[in-house]
């Protein structure tokens, strides 16, 4: 008999819905014998305003008010304060998940994987409830923990790094249950490209410092302050902007490319970000969990600017910590952290020495077939 295995996500954010893609697609390519794979966006499952106030929600905080968030997703955090609140959002889940219960319970999966505390959330208390006995494995999606993702009834907890395992632990979790196995990016990051190839259909050259800036899926971020600062950089260097799904951010980056005559490719949202990473020197991006992995897995020193209180700084300070990153508080002191890196070749190269002992690249691969032989 088949097994069946759900990956489900929830589009609050790029990041979780990438992570649970790149397992699909490590199932896709690895066509290991007997399971059936289907993937989910978990929000599709509820009414149209909870879908739309979810995202909507999230973003206007990052974006707008990113201090109340930061406040908030540490306030949250405090053991005592999720005890309460967690009530409050379980219910509140609950009465906007029917339709995904449904589907879960009509359907019927082995396994479950999950890459958003919400859906974990839901099937963890029908689990509770025992009324299914499917498995979840869930993959906390960012390098250090925060309580939205601890749930009675997980099976499984996929983490990316001892960190994240530790802080598990300190939530009472049982070490058995915990993996260190990074979190899963497309398979492409961990393949070997052909460089000279890139260069030539991208038009960039191979002999130029190159730096990548990422405004990540909805292109936020100090975009057009950061290239006003690279435009401020003397020296042989070119530039590639990918500015997401914000058309806007894309025709801004274009005028301050003809203002400034600056030697920049300037993307909107793309499906290659593998290739422009692999022939890049630095990346100037937010830090999500998954941006960090795939940046890891291409061995490029990641330049931090004013990451978003919660999960990002969180994840920064990881990367800082194990020297893999740099980051930049104040976009006005990025030229002089740019000048440093570009002028110093010896740290990057320790940059990317210290990156290697952290990236897990076929973190897709290896949570995809934890969860085919589970309980096998």
């Amino acid at each position: 008999m088949n097994k069946k295995i759900l990956v489900v996500y929830a589009t609050a954010g790029i990041g979780h819905k990438k992570a649970a893609l790149a397992v699909k697609e490590a199932y896709d390519e690895m066509k290991l014998p007997g399971v059936e794979v289907t993937l989910i966006d978990a929000l599709d499952y509820t009414n149209n305003f909870f879908k739309w106030s979810y995202l909507q929600a999230y973003l206007l905080m990052v974006n707008k008010l990113p201090t109340l968030w930061g406040l908030l997703y540490y306030f949250t955090d405090i053991p005592l304060v999720d005890l309460f609140v967690s009530y409050i959002r379980r219910v509140n889940n609950w009465a906007n998940s029917k339709r995904l219960v449904s589907y879960i319970l009509d359907t019927k999966p082995d396994m479950i994987i999950s890459t958003h505390f919400f859906a974990s959330e839901v099937i963890a208390d029908l689990k509770q409830k025992s009324l299914m006995p499917s498995r979840l494995i869930t993959i906390v999606t960012d390098y250090r923990l925060h309580a939205w993702w601890v749930c009675e009834g997980t099976d499984a907890y996929i983490v990316a790094s001892e960190d994240t395992r530790r802080d598990l632990e300190g939530r009472k979790v049982d070490p058995m249950k915990i993996k260190v196995m990074g979190i899963p990016i497309e398979p492409i990051f961990s393949k070997p490209l052909d460089r000279p190839k890139i260069f030539k259909e991208t038009g960039l050259r191979d002999d130029l410092f190159t730096i990548l800036v990422i405004g990540g899926g909805f292109g936020v971020g100090p975009i057009e302050g950061i290239v006003k600062i690279i435009a401020q950089i003397s020296g042989k260097l070119q530039t590639i902007v990918v500015c997401g799904h914000n058309e806007e951010l894309v025709h801004k980056i274009q005028s301050l490319k003809g203002e400034y005559k600056l030697n920049m490719k300037v993307l909107g949202f793309i499906d290659n970000v593998y290739e422009y990473m692999d022939i890049s020197d630095i990346l100037i991006s937010k830090s999500g969990g998954i941006t960090v992995s795939e940046s890891l897995a291409k061995e490029i020193p990641l330049v931090v600017i004013s990451p978003i209180l919660g999960q990002e700084t969180g994840n920064s300070a990881f990367l800082v910590r194990n020297s893999a990153a740099v980051k930049v508080e104040k976009l006005n002191d990025l030229k002089a952290a740019l000048e440093g890196i570009i002028s110093d070749p010896v740290k990057l190269d320790k940059m990317r020495e210290d990156i290697r002992k952290l990236k897990k690249p076929c973190a897709a691969y290896d949570v995809a077939k934890f969860a085919y032989e589970y309980n096998k």
